[in-house]
């Protein structure tokens, strides 16, 4: 055991949620030391086995007026007598954009699919609201004496508690995505009290991405394909009919009963910009316009999405117009090139580049590039729709199946 003056422990990463001085035994503390305790932070004294005197932010001189739990420890048999304790420094700060994910997949009864084995993964946040309380359940209950033992127990509660809200929760698969917020909404008040009991606020919990196994997905995506399939049925049909309208003598419109306003503008009329709008419609695909550039947002299964960016203000080498569509799949790295380099030979529809970002660093994306002058709906739909899915696999490939949201 060793004497000590001074009591203190400053956190530089600012993400300790406890440290123990000393780490590990206890400490002689002498009558009149001297406690620091800095911002957002709290220390508390333990002594067998259960936490005691508390104190916030300060310098803190150690004397029998300021420790009435243990002062009669301090003041016997001699007026400067010194006792063995713990002193547990905990941060009070919230502690943001702790991740979670199930390391075993959750079995789910599905009206559509049976018994299906899922695995998720999101965020959450929380903060310490009562330092002694944490400290004697923690600490003195489950003897989690370090902050990665302590978020490891948190994250295994959130794993189990969101396990049960979704084997009870009697949503089908397909439409959970739809239910994010809801099931995230029902996970946190349902853990929220679990929280409170260790001293805790549960400040935010999100579930980013719930996903079936392999052959599920398979099943899901080859539904997904069928209605492709007759979706572009109905398009060519459309499209002959436009065509042979638009080759049509014209009429007056009191000739034909009807404005002819609605009469499809011929393919040669149409600009770049109206055939991607065409092609989003008939996909279903969100669109956001960005200077001179759109970001579509395109499904890649019933429960993804992935952002595919087009744009019409480049031109190749030789002077000519072309579409650039890209979709971001991860970060680079050089410890992925040679895998990449082995997944280029498999794709579609472009191939791997680099995208800058605003603040200048790269990300790594599949793109390719189309003749802007010769552009078809079929083609452009096609190429995003490839784009889009190629992407995703890849960035899931390379996150291991987390998501960085």
């Amino acid at each position: 055991m060793f004497r000590t003056e001074i009591i203190d422990y400053f956190d530089s990463s600012n993400q300790s949620v406890v440290a123990r001085v000393p780490e590990s035994g206890s400490a002689a503390i002498q009558y009149g030391a001297q406690l620091v305790v800095q911002q957002n932070q709290a220390a508390v004294f333990y002594r067998d086995g259960r936490a005691m005197d508390q104190f916030g932010p300060g310098k803190h001189t150690l004397t029998t007026g300021n420790l009435p739990l243990i002062g009669r420890i301090l003041s016997a048999p001699f007026e400067r007598s010194p006792f063995q304790a713990q002193v547990y420094f905990v941060g009070m700060q919230t502690f943001m954009d702790q991740r979670w994910g199930t390391r075993q997949p959750i079995m789910v009864r599905d009206p559509d699919f049976g018994v299906v084995r899922l695995r998720g993964f999101g965020k959450f946040s929380y903060r310490v609201v009562d330092a002694s309380l944490l400290i004697n359940t923690l600490v003195g209950t489950q003897g989690k004496l370090t902050t990665v033992e302590i978020i490891d127990f948190l994250r295994d509660n959130i794993v189990s508690g969101i396990s049960e809200v979704l084997a009870t929760s009697n949503i089908p698969l397909l439409d959970m995505p739809a239910k994010m917020s809801q099931l995230s909404a029902v996970a946190r008040v349902k853990l929220g009290d679990q929280f409170t009991q260790l001293g805790l606020e549960l400040t935010q919990l999100l579930i980013n991405s719930i996903s079936p196994p392999e052959e599920v997905q398979r099943v899901i995506d080859s539904r997904a394909g069928m209605a492709s399939i007759g979706n572009l049925r109905e398009y060519n049909i459309d499209q002959q009919a436009k065509d042979q309208s638009a080759k049509a003598p014209s009429e007056k419109p009191s000739t034909l009963g009807f404005d002819t306003s609605s009469v499809p503008i011929p393919r040669g009329e149409r600009s770049p910009k109206d055939t991607l709008m065409q092609v989003a419609a008939k996909s279903g695909s969100e669109v956001q316009k960005i200077g001179e550039d759109f970001i579509l947002t395109v499904k890649v299964g019933s429960l993804r999405r992935q952002q595919v960016h087009v744009s019409f203000s480049q031109r190749d080498d030789s002077g000519y117009p072309i579409t650039q569509i890209w979709s971001g799949c991860g970060i680079v790295s050089p410890s992925n090139a040679m895998a990449l380099l082995r997944s280029n030979k498999m794709l579609l529809y472009g191939a791997f580049a680099l995208q800058t970002r605003p603040d200048g660093s790269d990300l790594l994306v599949i793109q390719a590039n189309l003749l802007t002058e010769t552009l078809e709906s079929m083609e452009l739909s096609r190429c995003i729709s490839a784009i889009a899915f190629q992407a995703d696999q890849i960035e899931d490939q390379i996150s291991g199946g987390k998501d960085d949201m």
